[in-house]
C-alpha cells in the first residue's frame, strides 16, 4: 500500500512537471510569435515609409501623396473607401478633404450631396470632397477632431440617429491622426469590401495601431508642403531682391563738376531703403533717398511704388514744395494708415549751382563747406502718406548755393540707429564727428562712415537697412 502511494505521488509530480514544462514551452512559443508579429509589423511599417518617401519625392502634387496613404489604408483594413481630412491652411480649426479613394460617400448631409452628378460620378465626388470643409465638432469627423478619440459607427446598431450620415454609409471607423502628440488630421475607413460583416472593436483597435503610419506620413507631407512653400517664398524674395537691385542706380551718374558716391546695405533679402537719380534735363538732376515703414517685402513694395510716383511726376516739376504735395497726395491715396515713406529730395541745378531741398520726415542733410564748416539742414515736413494735403504749408523747403569744395550727405536712420552689444545707438553725434573729417572724395567719405558704423556694431546683427549718398562740387571751380 505504501509503495502504491509513493508511485502515485511520483506520477503526480511527473505530471505536474510536464504541465509546467508544456506551459513554459507554450509561453515561449507565444512570446516568439509575438516577437515575430511585432517584427513583421515593423518590417511592414519600414516598407511603407520607404515606399511612401520614395513616392513623395517623385509626386508633383501633395494630393497625390495623400492618395498613396488612403490606398494603403483601404488595403490594410479591408475597407471599401478611405478618406483623409487635414487642418485647413486658412483656419486650422477647420478640416478640409485632402484625399479619398473608392466610393467615398460625402459625409456631411447637405443639399449639394443630393446632386446626381456628385453621387454618381467619381470625378465629381472627389472634386467635392476636396472642396468640403468640416467645422469644429461638425458630425462624427468633427467630433473626433475635437476629442482626439477614435470612433466606430455601425448603422444597424442605431448610430444613425446620433450621427446623421448618408444611407451609403453602413459602417465606418474614424481615427484621429497624431504625430508625436501633434494633431495632423482625421482618417476614415468607410464600409467593408464585398459587404462582409461591419467593422468591429477588433478592427478599430487594429486601425488605431496602424494609424501611426498615415499620421507620420501626413506629418511628412505637412513638413514637405511647408518646405515647398518656404522654397517658393525664398525664390520670390530672390526675384524681388534682383528686381529691386536692378532698379537701384548701379553707377552714380556723371553730372558736370559734381561727384556722387552711394552705399546700400539691406538688413534682409529686400530693402525698405531706396535711392534714385533722375535726370530732368541737361542742367537739372533730382537726388532721392527714401525709407519706408517696416522691413522686408512690404517696405520694398512701398519704395518701388513711391519711385514710380516720383518718376511719373518729375516731368512737370515746378518747385519742390508743389512736387512734395503731389507725391504725398498719391501715396496717401494708395496706402493705409500704417504705411508711409520718409524721403529727402534735392534738385540740383548745375547752371546756377543751386540746390532746392525738401525733407518729408527723413533724417537731416549734412553739409561741409570747403573751409571745414559743418551744418545740419532739416526743413519741416511729415512723412509722405501720413497726412492728406489739407494744409498748404505741409512741407517746408530750403534753397542754398553749392559752392566749390562743398560736400553733402544723405543717409537713412539705419546708420544712426545701429546698435552695439550694449544696445547703444551709433547716433547722429558720432555720424557728424566722422562727417567733419577731411576726405579726398565722396566715395572715401561713404566707405569710411559705413566702416565706422560696422565697427561700432561689432557682432550685433544689422536690424535696419543702411543707405548713404555723398555728393559734392569739385573744389577750385
Amino acid at each position: 500500500m505504501t509503495i502504491i502511494l509513493i508511485s502515485l505521488s511520483v506520477l503526480t509530480l511527473i505530471l505536474l512537471l510536464v504541465g509546467l514544462v508544456m506551459r513554459a514551452l507554450g509561453q515561449v512559443s507565444a512570446n516568439r510569435y509575438a516577437l515575430l508579429e511585432a517584427s513583421r509589423q515593423q518590417d511592414a511599417y519600414r516598407r511603407f515609409l520607404n515606399q511612401f518617401i520614395q513616392k513623395l519625392a517623385t509626386v508633383t502634387e501633395l494630393t497625390e501623396a495623400m492618395s498613396i496613404i488612403v490606398t494603403k489604408v483601404c488595403e490594410d483594413v479591408d475597407a471599401e473607401s478611405a478618406g483623409i481630412f487635414v487642418p485647413d491652411e486658412n483656419d486650422p480649426a477647420y478640416l478640409r478633404g485632402a484625399a479619398c479613394t473608392g466610393y467615398f460617400p460625402i459625409l456631411p448631409v447637405s443639399q449639394k450631396t443630393s446632386s446626381p452628378k456628385v453621387r454618381e460620378n467619381a470625378r465629381y465626388r472627389i472634386a467635392y470632397f476636396h472642396s468640403e470643409v468640416i467645422r469644429p465638432g461638425e458630425g462624427l469627423v468633427g467630433q473626433v477632431a475635437i476629442s482626439r478619440q477614435p470612433a466606430l459607427y455601425n448603422r444597424h446598431e442605431g448610430g444613425s440617429a446620433e450621427w446623421p450620415l448618408p444611407p451609403e454609409v453602413k459602417t465606418m471607423m474614424v481615427m484621429p491622426l497624431l504625430a508625436e502628440g501633434r494633431f495632423v488630421g482625421v482618417i476614415c475607413a468607410v464600409n467593408r469590401r464585398r459587404d462582409i460583416s461591419p467593422f468591429s472593436q477588433y478592427n478599430l483597435d487594429f486601425f488605431q495601431q496602424f494609424s501611426s503610419q498615415p499620421a507620420l506620413a501626413c506629418s511628412l507631407i505637412a513638413i514637405y508642403a511647408e518646405r515647398r512653400r518656404q522654397d517658393r517664398l525664398n525664390r520670390e524674395l530672390e526675384v524681388c531682391a534682383e528686381l529691386q537691385k536692378s532698379m537701384l542706380p548701379d553707377i552714380p551718374p556723371t553730372f558736370g563738376e559734381y561727384q556722387i558716391a552711394t552705399l546700400n546695405r539691406p538688413a534682409y533679402e529686400v530693402s525698405g531703403d531706396f535711392y534714385d537719380f533722375i535726370v530732368i534735363d541737361d542742367n537739372r538732376i533730382m537726388v532721392m533717398v527714401a525709407d519706408a515703414t517696416g522691413k522686408g517685402l512690404p517696405a520694398c513694395l512701398m519704395t518701388s511704388m513711391s519711385r514710380c510716383f516720383v518718376r511719373a511726376l518729375v516731368e512737370r516739376y515746378t518747385d519742390m514744395k508743389s512736387f512734395l504735395l503731389d507725391v504725398n497726395r498719391l501715396i496717401y491715396a494708395n496706402t493705409d494708415n500704417a504705411h508711409f515713406l520718409t524721403v529727402n529730395l534735392l534738385l540740383i541745378d548745375q547752371s546756377t549751382h543751386t540746390c532746392e531741398y525738401g525733407c518729408a520726415g527723413h533724417t537731416p542733410l549734412l553739409r561741409r563747406d570747403a573751409d571745414g564748416t559743418c551744418t545740419i539742414l532739416k526743413p519741416v515736413g511729415p512723412a509722405l502718406g501720413m497726412w492728406p494735403n489739407d494744409f498748404p504749408d505741409l512741407f517746408e523747403t530750403l534753397t542754398f548755393s553749392l559752392e566749390p569744395g562743398a560736400r553733402f550727405c544723405l543717409f537713412t536712420d539705419g546708420l544712426t540707429e545701429a546698435l552695439n552689444k550694449y544696445q547703444e545707438e551709433f547716433g547722429l553725434e558720432r555720424l557728424v564727428a566722422e562727417w567733419q573729417k577731411d576726405y579726398s572724395s565722396p566715395k572715401e567719405v561713404a566707405e569710411h562712415i559705413s566702416a565706422k558704423v560696422r565697427a561700432f556694431a561689432g557682432e550685433e546683427p544689422q536690424a535696419d537697412d543702411q543707405t548713404i549718398i555723398v555728393f559734392g562740387r569739385t573744389a577750385g571751380r
